[in-house]
């Protein structure tokens, strides 16, 4: 079914980044993003500079170069893209294979695991082209190896991430504020362009002191083992698609709701959305029969979700909430009285697409929660 097209009310330079964090489906969407590209009326220090802070400047390099726009665009930023999508693959093929090592390790010590994120996407979700932009490789485990698998990663070379910066006392804060995460680890390596490889381990499908979870345990039950491109015979194991999703969704839940992550500037952007576009499209049939709803009813996290997907519906034009029929969740009011974190985004005083748009993010204020607890 042919979707409809983002309108036009945020200039062209946004709709090009919906347009591609979405996925491009057909011709005339393939039509519509090189009009934009072409039009006399494109700000390209508008278009590059949110293509950087949406993480999407790969995957706009990728468009352009296979459209054949060469001429079409001005020779000093063609030539800036066409670096910067090399560099990009380039960081790719070198994350490909630290993963591997750092998987064969985990596997050999019988510990279960999976491959999340960016690493478990870029060759299903975005086609191994190259243009799913990485800042790490992230991983998930249970909480019981937390310590068998930071043994494992300092026999790897890995060490924590702030020790780089000489900060232990960070490092300490890190981990004792994260319980749902090891702290951030990064190894040095001699490669052309790269210094640091960084590793994020997580060991919850959510975040410390959420009112909700989706228990490590049965999310790594029956992972599926995904090929690694240029890498004959050599998988890695990801989730199965329906604790894909809900680790994607539940993901962005957090990075949108929790104001801590929009002053830091790592909160809810359009590729994060796209990610759950995509997975949606990928595993329409797995998602749509009852066991999805059964276990986000089993496990409290319907609402979250719902809040996901009716924002995602509203800014993108999907249909992700009749789809999964979730029409009677995701209630803000409700969602306020069960989360207990004072740091709740408002509900912005303009759409999500406002917000996703916005460079001032910052300023927000968080609103009182309905409850206070621990």
């Amino acid at each position: 079914m042919t979707r409809s097209l983002p309108d036009q009310s945020l200039g062209p330079e946004w709709t090009i980044l919906e347009l591609l964090a979405r996925g491009i489906i057909d011709d005339s969407e393939v039509q519509m993003v090189r009009d934009l590209l072409t039009t006399d009326t494109l700000k390209w220090g508008e278009l590059l500079e949110q293509a950087l802070r949406h993480k999407m400047f790969p995957m706009l390099a990728h468009q352009i170069m296979s459209a054949s726009l060469r001429f079409d665009v001005p020779t000093n930023i063609y030539m800036h893209l066409e670096s910067a999508l090399e560099w990009n693959r380039w960081q790719i093929e070198v994350f490909r294979r630290e993963t591997v090592r750092v998987a064969q390790a985990l596997a050999d010590r019988g510990i279960p695991f999976v491959v999340t994120k960016g690493m478990a996407f870029e060759s299903t979700l975005y086609d191994s082209l190259g243009t799913r932009y990485m800042n790490d490789i992230d991983f998930m485990i249970t909480p019981r190896d937390r310590d068998k698998v930071m043994t494992v990663l300092q026999e790897l070379g890995f060490r924590p991430f702030f020790d780089w910066a000489k900060d232990a006392r960070r490092e300490e804060i890190s981990s004792r504020l994260n319980p749902d995460h090891l702290p951030k680890l990064a190894r040095e390596i001699d490669q052309p362009g790269i210094r640091l490889i960084d590793i994020d381990i997580a060991n919850s499908l959510t975040w410390t002191k959420s009112p909700f979870d989706v228990p490590v345990e049965e999310a790594l039950e029956n992972p599926v083992e995904q090929p690694i491109p240029g890498m004959s015979g050599v998988n890695i194991p990801c989730f199965r698609p329906i604790y894909q999703f809900l680790f994607t969704a539940l993901h962005l839940f957090r990075e949108a709701w929790l104001q801590k992550f929009v002053e830091s500037g790592t909160d809810v952007g359009l590729m994060k959305f796209g990610d759950v576009i995509r997975l949606i499209d990928r595993n329409q049939n797995k998602l749509t029969d009852s066991e999805l709803l059964r276990i986000m009813q089993t496990h409290g996290v319907t609402d979250a979700v719902a809040w996901v997907l009716r924002h995602m519906d509203e800014t993108f034009h999907t249909h992700a909430v009749e789809l999964l029929a979730l029409e009677k969740h995701g209630n803000e009011k409700l969602l306020r009285s069960q989360m207990r974190s004072p740091g709740y985004v408002n509900a912005w005083s303009e759409s999500m697409r406002g917000r996703l748009q916005s460079k001032s993010r910052g300023s927000v204020q968080p609103v009182a929660p309905a409850h206070r607890g621990s």
